[in-house]
């Protein structure tokens, strides 16, 4: 018989940890960071470790196992915990993005982890995973369907139905029919905002914004593809020149291999500041830095004519620009999670101007409804929402309410 252990999840979004069992196979999917270790400055992630046994690094390995959904820390943050023997699966652009991209970022990292490219389909004998392509604010986000003692198990991990890259939602919506388990995230079931933004919607409203002659500062995370070329095809429709920093750089030439459409550094439109954090600083030791110096731009000139600009925002040139530049020349667009705002920092004395233009990397409710109506499973078990009670009352199928390391019998 198999089991469900939803270690972290069921109270929370992020610090995700779901265990599908049976007598000889264990497999985990996903072991993030909770979001509250994200709002601060330091921690270690042995803080966040989670009472499973036999799957840390002075422990004999007892898991077969752990399959990943995305690069986000609230799904992969713990895993330089693991023991090495342990065989982390995950899709080809999430592998770039945790060994070229996450060494580069000061906080909690995988690293020496017995990373596997996911093929289609892996076969354990008694326990068979397959992975779906979804949607979310991440590049390479993965679904998986698990079929075991005749059983069906979907966990959709993160995901979207209103990106860019949707349509790989719509097929993975699809292809599942009468799953007997529907492991489903609901981070949007608390929120009261629930219009359908996409991210046509928000270039539009970029571009408005871009037609003024004041200096935009845009609050992003690059690797959010989609929200860099939102802004980058705001900059194009207003002929302003998007100035963005060598880690952005080192992000785009990673995703690169996801389409040629994705804008790159040496396009037109794009210029490279380089004010100096401790990403120029490793970027420099390897000598990666001295690629992007032919397109360099000052803060200097960026401040000679600041109408022909855009800024996609760091806390270095922050700092530059908002030291020399009057308050009511600059139009700061906060464009990621709220939340964020409420650690204060560099913006605390400028709330009173920060336009908030963001759409979420999760589902909204209509769309999840939707997903369940045309799957049709057994039963729907909530994870990664802070509001599990509701999926009763919205979604049309019976919902099983499981408690974090609750042993669930499937």
């Amino acid at each position: 018989m198999a089991n469900l252990i939803i270690h972290r999840g069921t109270e929370e979004i992020g610090g995700s940890a779901v265990e599908i069992y049976n007598s000889t196979t264990r497999l985990l999917f996903d072991f993030g960071l909770p979001l509250e270790s994200m709002l601060r400055e330091s921690y270690k992630p042995e803080e966040y470790k989670l009472p499973i046994r036999g799957l840390y690094k002075n422990e004999k390995p007892e898991f077969t196992a752990v399959f990943l959904t995305h690069a986000h820390p609230d799904h992969f943050g713990l895993l330089e915990l693991i023991h090495l023997d342990i065989p982390v699966y995950l899709s080809r652009i999430t592998y770039d993005i945790l060994t070229k991209i996450t060494p580069l970022l000061p906080k909690a990292k995988p690293s020496s982890l017995n990373f596997q490219i996911i093929e289609d389909s892996m076969d354990f004998g008694n326990i068979t995973v397959k992975a779906h392509s979804v949607d979310h604010s991440i590049s390479g986000a993965l679904a998986y369907e698990i079929e075991t003692d005749n059983k069906r198990i979907v966990y959709t991990g993160d995901i979207r139905f209103h990106g860019r890259a949707s349509y790989k939602s719509s097929v993975f919506k699809r292809a599942i029919k009468n799953p007997d388990y529907l492991i489903m995230e609901g981070t949007t079931l608390g929120r009261s905002e629930q219009h359908i933004v996409k991210e046509k919607d928000l270039e539009e409203e970029f571009v408005k914004i871009f037609k003024t002659d004041k200096l935009p500062i845009i609050q992003f995370s690059p690797q959010n593809i989609d929200r860099f070329v939102t802004v980058y095809r705001a900059c194009l429709k207003t002929n302003k020149t998007l100035v963005i920093d060598p880690y952005t750089c080192c992000v785009l030439g990673v995703y690169a291999s996801v389409s040629k459409n994705i804008p790159q550094y040496d396009w037109n439109n794009i210029m490279v500041n380089f004010a100096r954090n401790s990403i120029n600083d490793k970027l420099a030791e390897t000598k990666v830095l001295f690629k992007y110096k032919a397109k360099k731009i000052t803060v200097n000139e960026i401040l000679t004519q600041p109408e022909k600009y855009a800024v996609k925002g760091n806390e270095a040139i922050n700092r530059q620009i908002l030291s020399r530049l009057e308050k009511d020349k600059i139009n700061i667009i906060f464009s990621m999670w709220k939340g964020y705002l409420d650690r204060g920092g560099q913006f605390a004395e400028y709330k009173d101007i920060i336009i908030s233009l963001h759409t979420s990397g999760h589902a909204y409710i209509e769309d999840l409804q939707k997903m369940v109506d045309e799957m049709k499973p057994k039963f729907l078990i909530p994870v990664h929402t802070e509001y599990k009670e509701k999926y009763k009352e919205l979604f049309s199928a019976d919902v099983i309410e499981l408690s974090d390391g609750q042993i669930f019998a499937l």
